[in-house]
């Protein structure tokens, strides 16, 4: 008669449980997969696959008992480094979509807000297109396989175990990051914000030299042509700016679980 202890049990759930986690987790919070859009049963069905798939070749897992306390702080543990990967990436992506809420806001569009399903916000339609096209890019430069090969790096950097886990420190680190958002946007508005200025100042200085000109007839059809002719310079290079930003989110969720690794304590088995 064939018979498993609870031990040998637990140790063939974990080995699935926890990546299972992770994943989902990851999935809940990247780009892409995060939206409304995306139904949870597809979400934890992907994560059941992902998870299958990855199991096989991550270190070996701890048995812990799953109701027990230990095994809830691993459940959240788990749950929090999932999201991190996730989030460093949807971060530094979002840039493109304030860069387009700027231009846009310039341009005079500010009139023109649409619900972007994606986000479950109201954005401009020039901040909706861009988001969009990040999206496209994002998926054809395979990003969520990089964010995967990230996740199954991270057992390895941060192995399940009690103590191990992001601390304060990586969360401090992942919300200074948050600056980058703004920096990155307004690099890649500049241009755009740039040529938008002096139009701005031009129109000041005609405004005094011929105070009869109709300034809202002619300065709403120039700023217009002004911002598509600098969306038109700017989306050939879309391709260059989001394999930067896919690159640099990358890194950050690396750096982030480094740093969470070297203040980790050895990890004890449950």
């Amino acid at each position: 008669m064939i018979s498993f202890t609870a031990l040998q049990v637990e140790h063939w759930i974990g080995a699935f449980f926890w990546p299972f986690l992770r994943v989902l987790a990851l999935l809940t919070t990247a780009p892409v997969f995060s939206t409304s859009q995306v139904p949870i049963q597809v979400r934890v069905g992907l994560a059941v696959v992902v998870a299958l798939a990855l199991a096989p070749a991550l270190p070996a897992m701890p048995p812990v008992q799953l109701d027990s306390a230990l095994g809830w702080t691993l459940v959240v543990q788990q749950l929090l480094i999932g999201s991190v990967v996730g989030l460093a990436m949807s971060l530094i992506l979002s840039s493109v979509q304030l860069a387009g809420s700027i231009i846009g806001l310039q341009m005079g569009l500010g009139f023109s807000t649409l619900f972007d399903p994606l986000q479950g916000v109201e954005v401009t339609s020039l901040a909706s297109f861009l988001n969009l096209l990040t999206l496209l890019l994002f998926l054809a430069m395979n990003g969520h396989l990089l964010l995967l090969a990230v996740l199954a790096r991270s057992f390895t950097m941060l192995p399940v175990g009690a103590g191990v886990g992001l601390g304060a420190g990586g969360w401090h680190a992942l919300a200074l990051e948050g600056g980058a958002l703004f920096s990155l946007a307004l690099a890649m508005a500049a241009p755009a914000l740039g040529v938008l200025m002096i139009a701005n100042l031009a129109l000041g200085t005609l405004s005094k030299l011929a105070p009869q000109l109709n300034l809202f007839a002619i300065g709403f059809p120039l700023f217009f042509a002004l911002g598509f002719v600098a969306l038109w310079l700017l989306v050939p290079v879309m391709q260059a700016v989001v394999h930067h930003l896919v690159e640099y989110g990358v890194n950050l969720s690396g750096a982030l679980l480094r740093d969470a690794a070297v203040g980790a304590p050895a990890p004890s088995g449950a």
